[in-house]
């Protein structure tokens, strides 16, 4: 299954749809900017390789946001169902206008919590840097496990609970501050995350770190490039992603800033 990413940008950001023509050719020439979702999706996609997808498979996009992993699956999987979920009506808004711009028929978007969402049966359910934003309590395992049919799969990808960093930490005092007011449910490591999915009834079939040292630093260099304005963003983007594509070639499972757990709902 080849998955592309990041062409719904230039329909989700206030940025570009406000200049459709200028956006399709900065997309042409720089790519998708988001340095950090970038990153997600290069792990996203390699996360899908120990998930069994047919053409019709069922997919549920836990906290979708603005629909990137969801229409990435849509139009790798035409014959599938793609369901993108999220509890900001303002996200799924958008969603809902890109999906009609790139007439993708197969995505279906829900504005309400999971555990009052009617459909069944998935063969997936994920969620990309989500539950940290969930109190730990309130984060729905429980409701995606009921969710899913059979042996179908719930991943789950956070930041590690413990995180390095590379430029001195002052550089980023006001993202540390979003992030100690955003981030609640930032408590797991690796093996506690994998406790919650058994606690919850799963059977692990895959656990992982990710995001070493080259992801963090390309992340530091994206991010201190865009506080300059868009002349840094412009310039330290491609040398971010290249520094992504390396982390994803030579990063060994040792350790990471990230996590990610797959487990599967026992099919008897």
């Amino acid at each position: 299954m080849e998955l592309t990413f990041g062409t719904a940008q230039v329909h989700t950001s206030e940025r570009l749809r406000n200049r459709p023509e200028l956006a399709k050719l900065f997309n042409k020439i720089f790519g998708y900017t988001n340095v950090g979702n970038y990153a997600r999706f290069t792990v996203f996609r390699k996360l899908l390789d120990h998930v069994s997808l047919t053409d019709q498979s069922k997919v549920l996009d836990l906290g979708t946001g603005y629909g990137e992993y969801a229409f990435s699956l849509a139009e790798a999987l035409p014959k599938g169902q793609i369901h993108a979920l999220d509890i900001d009506d303002e996200r799924i808004d958008t969603v809902n206008k890109a999906k009609a711009q790139m007439n993708l028929n197969n995505v279906h978007t829900h504005c309400k919590p999971i555990d009052g969402l009617r459909e069944k049966d998935f063969d997936l359910i994920f969620s990309i840097d989500v539950f940290e934003h969930i109190a730990p309590a309130k984060m729905p395992f429980k409701s995606a496990f009921e969710k899913l049919k059979p042996g179908g799969h719930f991943l789950v990808k956070i930041p590690n609970v413990t995180q390095k960093t590379i430029f001195p930490e002052r550089l980023f005092e006001e993202h540390h501050d979003w992030l100690e007011e955003e981030h609640i449910g930032q408590i797991y490591d690796l093996n506690s995350l994998q406790s919650r999915f058994r606690r919850e009834g799963f059977l692990i079939t895959y656990a992982a770190y990710s995001d070493g040292g080259l992801s963090r630093f390309a992340w530091e260099l994206a991010y201190l490039g865009k506080k300059t304005g868009l002349v840094g963003q412009l310039i330290s983007l491609p040398i971010a992603k290249l520094f992504i594509h390396i982390d994803r070639l030579i990063h060994s499972n040792h350790w990471g800033n990230a996590i990610q757990v797959i487990g599967q709902k026992p099919k008897a």
